[in-house]
């Protein structure tokens, strides 16, 4: 706009001086005509000026626009650090006890849909994920963490308890039954503080709460402090210690050992009992190899209502999760063992391969039935899982074989002395 200003008035300026002979020897007043020619010379300087101070303000506005970016660098990291991560899943099960599945060959339902967030900036970091079911939803897990020093980092919030072998204590799609206890992959609220230097891996952790409410809708299995026996875990002390032999090498051998205890609380009587749990666990990786080995011993011992009150037997303990409820021993040992082979293939679209069988079984301390509120005497539980899985990109699909006798009736199988079969595919995409 000043360019174009600054011709125009260089352009008349211009005319007015060859035009001003002409001019003079009319009858126009010369004198006014010099006042217009001074006019005019002065708004081409005002002009002039303005373009010479351009560069100058330019600058200033470059300085500003990168004052203004390093005051909220830290917004930008964040934001360019956030990852969105999500999954949504289907199923198909078909269980050999049910004559509605026998007559309709299963049955197709919606399985899961998680939306989780990673991220941070600096020394602080975050992870959540929230999960969407079948007339349900829960946060699975959400924490708030800080890298204290290269080796060490805290994270506050509903963190996995470090317990066992980790990831998940497992290497299939259904899990074990240490797993289904809640003694592997559970989610509690507090504060969990990790240190790995080397070969070693060690974590400490304080929980508060087992989960967040007293409700069964959450991810990992706990005592469920709304139930008819209505115990919650309070004040939870959690360590775990971990060396890897042949660290960084093709071939692992993670030797771990874990303990947690605390705080029973029972809402019914308003009395506190305690609870505690070790386990000794190998976790191996060997080329496309992989196993997992545990051994975890427990006890509760609680303050319960009478057993003619709650209906519920006191040599059980009960626990929920993912919506509902169901007992286990209070006192045992449970042993897993799960092997798994991962195989790279080039078909297609399919990417890889992936073969496993997780076996677990519990063998109760005292008299134990998964029903009938606990009360009887039934064979030691046990569970296997035997599958695979193909991945395509984005896309996967599970194959299971779930076997179970005298299960915890977690299943949904008769607790009968016999063995039962679910057939499953579970199958979706992740993004």
């Amino acid at each position: 706009m000043i360019q174009r200003s600054f011709k125009a008035a260089g352009l008349a300026v211009g005319t007015l001086v060859f035009a001003t002979p002409a001019v003079a020897q009319g009858t126009q007043d010369s004198e006014a005509m010099q006042r217009q020619i001074d006019a005019l010379r002065a708004e081409v300087q005002r002009l002039q000026e303005q373009v010479d101070e351009r560069p100058a303000k330019r600058q200033d506005d470059d300085v500003s626009t990168r004052e203004l970016a390093e005051e909220n660098s830290a917004v930008l990291d964040t934001i360019r650090s956030t990852q969105f991560n999500g999954q949504l899943e289907f199923g198909s099960v078909f269980n050999d006890w049910s004559e509605r599945d026998k007559e309709t060959a299963g049955d197709l339902d919606f399985g899961k849909f998680n939306l989780g967030v990673t991220g941070g900036t600096g020394k602080f970091n975050y992870s959540f994920q929230y999960r969407f079911y079948d007339g349900y939803n829960f946060l699975q897990h959400g924490w708030l963490g800080y890298d204290v020093t290269e080796n060490d980092s805290v994270k506050l919030g509903l963190v996995q308890t470090p317990f066992g072998n980790m990831d998940y204590g497992y290497l299939g799609w259904y899990g074990t039954l240490p797993y289904i206890a809640g003694f592997n992959d559970n989610q509690n609220a507090g504060i969990k503080w990790d240190h790995s230097q080397g070969a070693w891996d060690t974590s400490l952790a304080f929980f508060k709460s087992d989960q967040l409410g007293d409700g069964n809708e959450h991810y990992g299995a706990n005592p469920i402090g709304s139930s008819a026996q209505g115990n919650s875990k309070e004040n939870q002390l959690a360590g775990r210690v971990a060396y890897t032999f042949g660290q960084g090498t093709d071939a692992t051998t993670e030797i771990n050992f874990s303990a947690k205890g605390g705080q029973l609380y029972n809402t019914h009587t308003g009395e506190s009992g305690d609870n505690w749990q070790a386990a000794l666990g190998l976790s191996g990786h060997y080329g496309n190899w992989m196993t997992r080995f545990q051994a975890t011993t427990y006890e509760y011992n609680a303050e319960n209502p009478d057993e003619s009150v709650s209906g519920i037997s006191d040599n059980v303990m009960q626990i929920g999760a993912f919506g509902f409820n169901y007992l286990i021993p209070a006192e045992g040992e449970m042993y897993s063992a799960s092997l798994a082979y991962s195989m790279d293939v080039d078909w297609g679209p399919v990417e890889n391969l992936y073969f496993y069988n997780d076996f677990s079984v519990i063998d109760p301390s005292q008299d134990y039935a998964a029903t009938n509120g606990g009360f009887g005497d039934q064979a030691d539980p046990m569970l296997n899982d035997l599958g695979m899985k193909v991945t395509a990109g984005p896309y996967y699909a599970w194959f299971d074989i779930v076997t179970n006798k005298n299960g915890l009736n977690y299943f949904g199988s008769p607790v009968d002395g016999d063995w039962h079969t679910s057939f499953q595919t579970h199958f979706g995409l992740t993004f």
